[in-house]
């Protein structure tokens, strides 16, 4: 699939009273900048306050204003200003590849490569990610394996989103943006300080835009945006050592949804609207989704000791319709040459997640960070693709495809530690540990082919109801150790160089078709180490240079591939060794006060050590480079 994006210029108007930067409890906010010098971001990227400049990692950090500034207004728009990042969307969500990390498995089942967190809050299904993309306070991009800190699904790294916090000075702003496609965005918040100790803030955000892939028979463009969200905060601090943050978000995706463009758009070298043109469907396209999330943080101190309670509960559902944009006839000896696609979506999903961690509060000799976390992911859902006959495209016609009817469920827990020992005023080393355990379990059926098949309630399955197939059940549990050593050292006062070795981990899976077992099958756990030293300097007061060397004996990394299995075409994953190296550099100048210069380098070398896949028999793809890297 190509997903093309479209150019798009924006107007845009901001209004603003009183306006203050709220500081957040534990002082993540931006240094004062003066005449030319770079802004410092404060980052949390190993689960204490620290200056960007100063962390031992390969770490790209945004504050909300540059965020504004740099047109970034969506999860995929991070991909545009942070190096070796590339992130896209499918039916299933959003896509996150860092240095070719990535999943291919964006089901139900599968786990990502990448973990992406809301305020300490992990979001594990692909169709969350990006939900809360508004209000933001910063961002960290972090490069390399996060097992220690993070746990699963961080084998490449980790994005983390940090919203603004309730401040103590009455504050509001709004903005709003129109430009081509119909685009309309609005912006706005209200920060109200109800005492000394309390303060609430309310932030909304709405999105609306046409699609910009056009089909042939008229109907709605694909690609279009209909959403809506609003958050409400409230940050209590009766004391120096206790406060207290209480978070509400929800909101809704409206639209036509998602469309691609035929793969003959692109072979042909189309451009312009021809690039961007794809067939009808009569069965259309229609998004409804809506979510609604509960979060929370208790910070306390305690004897020297920072306590911190990070707690979530998420809720998610969708009704979603799409149809294929191809040409039903365009392909005579294919299986479904005649026929127009077209898939209904029902699901839900509700996720609890709780992390107790302590640290020391004040910088000293030893600086340590312990904890434990648990999470659980259950996802009730029918992904039902239909296939009905051009010369009669109705509900009556509609044949099943397949239908997997499934009740699936992630748990992990956690214990992990890191220690840094100052050894001297320039030398610090560091040694981290964790100790994971997950289970994904399924409970479901499974029904391919036009059938006949039953509904739920026993009746013939007719579009668009629920076919219930055989049994798909599946399961699979590992336990994993991670752990991290690093060194680093300062040169001079704004220059260091670090270096570490790390290893990263996801869980494991199964797949619903399997040819050694006949059915279902499961796939072993990730497997990475990753070896890595870098430079991060500031000659100038105006100019930040960073720099690393990296290097991941990558000797377990899961891959989907379509193949054919017992006369069906289904996704199988297994687990393969890649090898990834590269170098980085990212660059920041600020010339005058009013001017900054930024830019960004990365050489890449990946290749599959052994992996052997095709639809109609083995092709041998050893050697060759991974998707979605240089």
């Amino acid at each position: 699939k190509y997903s093309l994006l479209s150019s798009c210029a924006i107007l845009t108007l901001t209004l603003m009273a009183n306006y203050s930067n709220a500081q957040s409890v534990d002082a993540i906010a931006a240094a004062p900048q003066t005449d030319d010098n770079i802004v410092e971001v404060i980052v949390t990227a190993q689960k204490r306050s620290e200056t960007a400049s100063k962390t031992p990692l390969a770490i790209t950090a945004f504050t909300g204003d540059t965020l504004k500034s740099s047109g970034v207004v969506s999860v995929a728009d991070i991909q545009n200003v942070a190096p070796s990042v590339m992130i896209g969307k499918d039916g299933f969500g959003v896509n996150i590849n860092i240095r070719g990390v990535t999943t291919t498995d964006t089901t139900s089942k599968g786990e990502q490569g990448i973990a992406f967190n809301v305020d300490g809050i992990p979001m594990g299904r692909p169709t969350e990610q990006g939900l809360a993309f508004f209000d933001v306070s910063r961002v960290e991009v972090l490069r390399g394996p996060q097992g220690t800190l993070y746990g699963k699904s961080s084998t490449g790294g980790a994005i983390n989103v940090i919203t603004n916090r309730p401040g103590s000075a009455f504050s509001a702003s709004a903005d709003a943006e129109i430009g081509n496609y119909g685009t309309r965005r609005l912006n706005a918040m209200v920060n109200i300080p109800a005492s000394d100790t309390l303060a609430f803030r309310l932030a909304v955000n709405a999105n609306k835009r046409d699609g910009y892939i056009a089909l042939t028979n008229g109907e709605a463009a694909r690609n279009d945006e209909d959403n809506a969200s609003g958050r409400l905060s409230m940050l209590w601090k009766p004391t120096a050592n206790f406060n207290w943050l209480l978070t509400y978000t929800a909101g809704q995706v409206k639209g036509v949804g998602q469309g691609t463009v035929p793969y003959l758009n692109v072979v042909n070298n189309n451009s312009g609207k021809a690039q961007l043109q794809a067939f009808g469907n009569p069965f259309g396209g229609a998004t409804d989704e809506n979510f609604g999330n509960v979060s929370t943080e208790i910070n306390a101190v305690f004897g020297g000791v920072h306590a911190t309670l990070v707690g979530a509960h998420m809720h998610f559902e969708a009704n979603d319709l799409t149809s294929s944009t191809n040409d039903p006839n365009g392909n005579t000896a294919g299986p479904f040459s005649g026929f127009y696609a077209w898939r209904q979506y029902r699901g839900k999903v509700d996720t609890d997640y709780a992390e107790l961690r302590f640290s020391n509060d004040q910088p000293g000799v030893l600086d340590w960070v312990a904890g434990l976390n648990y999470a659980k992911e259950d996802i009730t859902e029918s992904d039902h693709n239909w296939n009905a006959p051009v010369a009669d495209p109705t509900l009556a016609a509609s044949t099943n495809g397949i239908d997997p009817l499934n009740n699936t469920i992630h748990t992990s827990s956690g214990i992990f530690a890191q220690l840094t020992w100052h050894a001297t005023d320039a030398l610090r080393l560091t040694v981290g540990a964790r100790q994971s355990k997950d289970e994904v379990q399924r409970i479901g059926t499974f029904a391919a082919g036009p059938g006949p098949w039953l509904d739920p309630a026993g009746n013939p399955c007719v579009a668009p109801n629920d076919c219930v197939g055989g049994p798909n059940n599946g399961n699979q549990s590992a336990d994993k150790p991670t752990w991290r050593l690093g060194v680093d050292y300062q040169i001079a006062p704004n220059q260091m160089v670090y270096g570490y070795i790390a290893t990263g981990y996801k869980a494991g899976g199964f797949n619903d078709f399997d040819p050694a077992t006949g059915g279902v099958g499961t796939y072993e756990p990730e497997d990475l180490t990753a070896y890595e030293i870098g430079y991060k300097g500031r000659p100038l007061a105006n100019l930040q240079f960073n720099s690393d060397i990296f290097y991941y004996d990558y000797a377990k990394a899961q891959v989907s591939s379509l193949e054919n299995i017992q006369g069906n075409f289904v996704i199988y994953t297994r687990a393969v060794p890649e090898k990834i190296s590269g170098w980085e550099n990212e660059l920041t100048w600020r010339p005058t006060s009013s001017d900054t210069v930024t830019g960004s380098l990365v050489l890449q070398s990946s290749k599959y050590v052994k992996f052997y896949a095709g639809l109609m028999g083995d092709v041998d793809w050893s050697g060759y480079g991974l998707d979605k890297t240089p």
